[in-house]
């Protein structure tokens, strides 16, 4: 790793281990000791085998997260729990995270992407260099709160004391013991400022969450008539959770509704602000990626930019008035769609870890080799089963023709060459609850500025590159997950023949 920039992702040295010996490949899996800094990994690569213990026996997830995330939601969320809580929450928020309750929400979640295009076009105007990231993180938790709680919280434009102390409490979370990670072990004064920021989120987050139990009961009041928020007739994730989770809860407990509702707001207070962080997280960092890869290859960015054109017509001005009345047009944008897939294959901002066991054994496919996996990380490599050169063609390049062949056959043999490859919201049970709502999001907020803002990647002429990208996946400070160097610095330019509307 010394011909690597000191800052890459620590999903990368599995990748690049791979790439220095390339007869890796043929095992599907390898042990990587990286004592003192944490248990031994199995880095697992071969998608058959990764689904051995994600999907057909799902292993629980390994204690490493649950220390990483237990100061910040107390495991009470759906990341870190197990068993039957995790089974009763997932449940409950199902219904909340369907595609169906997403696409009606993107009326509100377009007020939230209107706020973010009036930023850029403000940006343009002054020609400076930003940070994207940062304001993409804002834009994404106002969407969050949206489709949890139905409410505008104003991230983007005004100061955030929920904002602020949930990126102070990611910023003290320990996921390992790497040098990186010091500042946070060492600081005598972490276990207190970790408590005060939860105060502050609970503070910010537990009356909204009374207001959906309110306005729920007294739906039920009337007859049951209604579960939607009152300002916008939607059906909030909160909303429709409340009825799962107080049925179930209200068999075990003979009838007490009251300590049904008393328990739903102290775990909900928890599962919010996970939401909130995997959420805002995961989602511009794809963004980034997004703009980057595109403003990286002109020839893609021309065919987004045409299928736009083709769907919503040639004035931009107009889409956002076309997608409140119909929303479902986000759906008929396959070129974005096959972008945004290749993005995810490239960039996947987070593998996935489970817990080994005495009994538990991996297998490859054909060799039949078996891997005991007694205390070490089951580590699902997303980074390297995206770029496995046995399973994807020229696996380094930007290619989202990848996504869209037209021969059937050709189609049908891809589609079983790839089979449990591309996952990065990971896949069984446990699969990300949020995947709909990150996809519909970073679609539209493609559609309504990727026509009329060019995001140009402004990092320094002498920035260190990896694999010939200057935005290589990096470990910033503050952050739990990959993201792009530097924040991607950027600079913003409106296109000089589409008229300004920000």
């Amino acid at each position: 790793m010394a011909n690597y920039p000191p800052d890459v992702t620590g999903q990368f040295t599995p990748f690049a281990l791979f790439r220095a010996y390339p007869h890796l490949a043929s095992a599907g899996a390898f042990y990587m000791d990286v004592w003192p800094l944490n248990a031994p990994l199995l880095v697992v690569f071969d998608p058959a085998m990764m689904a051995q213990f994600s999907q057909d026996t799902p292993r629980p997830k390994h204690d490493l997260v649950k220390r990483e995330f237990r100061p910040f939601s107390q495991n009470l969320d759906l990341v870190t729990s197990e068993g039957q809580t995790w089974r009763t929450w997932r449940a409950a928020f199902n219904p909340g995270f369907s595609a169906q309750n997403i696409m009606a929400h993107i009326p509100v979640f377009m007020e939230e992407v209107l706020v973010f295009k009036a930023y850029l076009g403000r940006v343009a105007a002054t020609g400076e260099t930003i940070r994207m990231e940062s304001q993409l993180m804002k834009a994404t938790c106002d969407i969050i709160c949206r489709a949890v709680l139905g409410v505008r919280m104003h991230i983007q434009t005004k100061p955030s004391p929920l904002y602020d102390s949930l990126k102070s409490c990611i910023a003290l979370l320990i996921g390992d013991s790497s040098p990186r990670m010091w500042p946070r072990i060492f600081n005598p004064l972490r276990p207190f400022l970790i408590w005060n920021h939860n105060r502050i989120m609970r503070r910010e987050l537990l009356p909204l969450l009374e207001a959906q139990l309110k306005e729920h009961d007294e739906s039920e009041v009337h007859g049951g008539t209604s579960t939607s928020s009152s300002t916008t007739g939607l059906k909030t994730i909160a909303n429709l959770s409340i009825r799962a989770y107080r049925n179930e809860r209200v068999n075990l407990d003979k009838g007490n509704k009251e300590k049904a509702a008393r328990e739903f707001l102290e775990v909900a207070v928890e599962h919010l602000k996970m939401f909130l962080f995997a959420g805002h997280d995961t989602t511009a960092s794809v963004l980034s990626y997004a703009y980057y890869f595109l403003h990286r290859n002109p020839s893609h960015l021309a065919k987004v930019r045409a299928e736009h054109d083709a769907v919503f017509g040639p004035d931009p001005s107009r889409a956002a008035a076309q997608l409140a009345a119909k929303p479902t047009l986000l759906n008929q944008l396959p070129y974005t769609t096959a972008v945004l897939k290749e993005v995810l294959r490239l960039s996947p901002p987070v593998g996935s870890v489970r817990e080994g066991g005495p009994d538990f054994f991996l297998t490859h496919p054909e060799s039949g080799t078996r891997f005991p996996t007694d205390g070490v990380i089951l580590f699902a490599c997303s980074f390297l089963s995206h770029r496995h050169p046995g399973i994807w063609a020229e696996p380094d390049k930007f290619v989202p023709e990848r996504w869209l062949t037209p021969d059937p056959e050709q189609r049908e043999k891809e589609a079983r060459l790839r089979k449990n490859a591309w996952r990065p919201f990971e896949l069984g049970p446990r699969a990300c609850i949020g995947q709909e709502l990150a996809l519909t999001e970073l679609r539209l907020l493609l559609v309504l500025t990727v026509r009329e803002f060019d995001v140009v990647p402004d990092f320094p002429e002498d920035a260190p590159t990896v694999f010939g990208e200057v935005g290589y996946q990096a470990d910033l400070p503050g952050e739990l997950t990959a993201h792009m160097k530097g924040g991607f610095p950027a600079k913003i330019v409106r296109r000089q023949h589409v008229a300004s509307t920000a």
